[in-house]
């Protein structure tokens, strides 16, 4: 993961490069994503997302844009919705429960 966050911060702009480099939870990363409205390329959302593994939460959702299943990761505020397809975190009414 670290190798995947470190490449993820060469490709920033100069202003970002270092508040990206002081996260140190993957809460923290989140935060900084959110709060920067950046996108997480897809081969590191899958390592530092955890998924959401609540029994309360047995429904699937899917992307309406693209119709792929979406990833799910706890986050600061609850769960995030991230579309599988392009990485792109979702926001309420862009993905469906199936």
């Amino acid at each position: 993961m670290k190798k995947l966050t470190e490449e993820f911060i060469k490709q920033l702009p100069e202003e970002l490069k270092q508040k990206a480099r002081e996260c140190r939870t993957k809460e923290d990363l989140y935060r900084f994503i959110e709060d920067n409205s950046l996108e997480l390329p897809n081969e590191a959302l899958e390592l530092v997302s955890g998924g959401c593994t609540s029994d309360n939460n047995k429904k699937e959702y899917y992307c309406k844009k693209h119709g792929t299943k979406v990833q799910t990761a706890t986050t600061y505020m609850g769960i995030a919705y991230y579309c599988k397809e392009c990485g792109r975190a979702l926001t309420y009414g862009e993905y469906e429960s199936r």
